[in-house]
């Protein structure tokens, strides 16, 4: 696959850790278009980093319903529990609550 046809995530956060990294994304279109297994592109929102990742696991699940557990490994540190996802996420959509539904998408960045 070129990079031009890899599936793009693009983060405000550019960090990830080593190993296995989730981003939680609001609706059901990024679970439905990617497979465990396939490889993306991570790319900063703003300038040119771009990182290649593969797709570990994907869940669909209301907002509600993440576990804090589950976001232990959530690539943006200051998203690592329940409150303060919510609270990220309510900046980014003005109408955004918790019964939304939402992609987790796992993924480990490649070298």
């Amino acid at each position: 696959m070129t990079p031009a046809t890899k599936p793009e995530l693009l983060f405000t956060t550019f960090k990830f850790k080593i190993g296995t990294n989730l981003t939680v994304r609001r609706g059901i279109a990024w679970a439905s278009k990617l497979s465990v297994g396939d490889s993306i592109w991570l790319k900063a929102r703003e300038g040119e980093e771009r990182r290649r990742a593969v797709v570990t696991a994907l869940k669909v699940k209301r907002f509600r319903d993440i576990r804090e557990s589950e976001l232990s490994i959530e690539h943006d540190p200051q998203c690592r529990r329940w409150n303060d996802l919510f609270l990220t996420l309510s900046k980014l959509y003005d109408d955004f609550d918790e019964t939304e539904i939402m992609s987790l998408i796992y993924f480990a960045p490649q070298e």
